[in-house]
């Protein structure tokens, strides 16, 4: 053990050494009773079945769940970086870099809803962002194998009150759209710096969720361009019919709005991003860009802070002023006439 990396309500994450391999690992340990709560047990067991059924890139990988003492732990591949939370708490992210990691997260979904697993929890504090660029998603405690039993109650709402779907605070079936949804809120968060769906109490935010009533981002985030508001406005939809048919065609819009402002891969923008978030050296960036590469990446990010406001008076002044113009070109005879009429006189 090299020392914790955080606690939550159910677990305890360390750093670990496996010294045969000499590989770095986090391990994450159940704090549950075995004896008194069965259901976190389960809860616990099942979350080391699904990892241990997936084989992607963007989902942390695990490596060995053991039993000692009657204690369960996971040992797992261990991220050296931030979480997504930690990102937007400084700030919201660019629509591209946004864009790219909401791309990873569709991926990663797509593969876990293809074997019949659905998250159930999505939320920033449950992705992070690797040094060389990665996106891994993380903890599927509550994630629900669809060909087995449900572990909890018909109707009991699971997840974080404020990324849960309207069909989960309703307790209405779910099915992947739900993780949809969820991965609308987190853009939204991320893209805005604030959640959709708030409220004094737990009682509140389910409401607003059931009932859809949220500020679009267009409007929290004016700046925005719409082919991306557009992308999360879907997402949002109340009824899951409306939203994307699943995480394979959500992440293929995101990819498309990518493809027409981004010429780089994902990996290198992001990488570019956390560079200049000081999340790592300039030494750890260069292992995975040129120097060419950071330089187009710092210039990029240099152009997205640009004061949007200032820019879109800007603009505004521009259209103006090229009607004026226009107006002046075509009504040329008339006021030509006038001229003449005045100086005559």
């Amino acid at each position: 053990m090299l020392g914790e990396l955080g606690r939550g309500g159910m677990a305890q994450v360390y750093r670990g050494l496996h010294e045969m391999l000499q590989r770095e690992v986090a391990i994450k340990e159940m704090l549950a009773d075995p004896v008194r709560d069965k259901e976190a047990v389960s809860r616990f067991r099942r979350e080391a079945l699904a990892l241990a059924a997936f084989r992607h890139q963007n989902i942390v990988t695990l490596y060995d769940l053991v039993e000692k003492n009657d204690v369960l732990f996971m040992v797992m591949e261990y991220v050296d970086g931030p979480t997504l939370h930690e990102l937007i708490k400084e700030g919201p992210l660019a629509p591209e870099v946004g864009a790219a990691v909401g791309a990873r997260i569709a991926d990663a979904l797509e593969h876990a809803h293809f074997r019949r697993i659905i998250h159930r929890d999505l939320k920033p504090a449950n992705v992070m962002l690797t040094k060389a660029g990665d996106v891994k998603l993380m903890d599927f405690g509550v994630a629900k194998d669809v060909g087995l039993e449900a572990l909890t109650a018909q109707g009991m709402a699971v997840g974080t009150p404020s990324y849960m779907s309207p069909e989960q605070v309703t307790g209405a079936p779910v099915d992947g759209r739900t993780d949809l949804f969820a991965l609308g809120v987190l853009l939204y968060e991320a893209l805005s710096g604030t959640r959709p769906f708030l409220g004094r109490n737990a009682g509140e935010v389910f409401a607003r969720i059931r009932d859809g009533e949220y500020t679009p981002l267009h409007k929290a985030a004016p700046h925005l361009p719409k082919q991306l508001t557009d992308i999360v406005k879907r997402a949002l939809e109340v009824r899951p019919q409306d939203r994307f048919a699943n995480a394979a065609a959500m992440r293929r819009e995101l990819e498309a709005f990518l493809t027409q402002r981004v010429g780089m891969s994902y990996e290198a923008l992001l990488v570019g991003f956390l560079r200049h978030r000081n999340k790592l050296t300039e030494t750890e960036a260069l292992a995975h860009l040129t120097q060419e590469e950071l330089r187009v990446v710092d210039v990029f990010d240099k152009q997205l802070k640009l004061p949007q406001a200032w820019v879109r008076w800007v603009v505004a002044f521009l259209a103006v002023a090229g009607a004026l113009g226009t107006g002046i070109l075509l009504t040329q005879p008339y006021w030509m006439g006038l001229v003449r009429q005045l100086t005559t006189r």
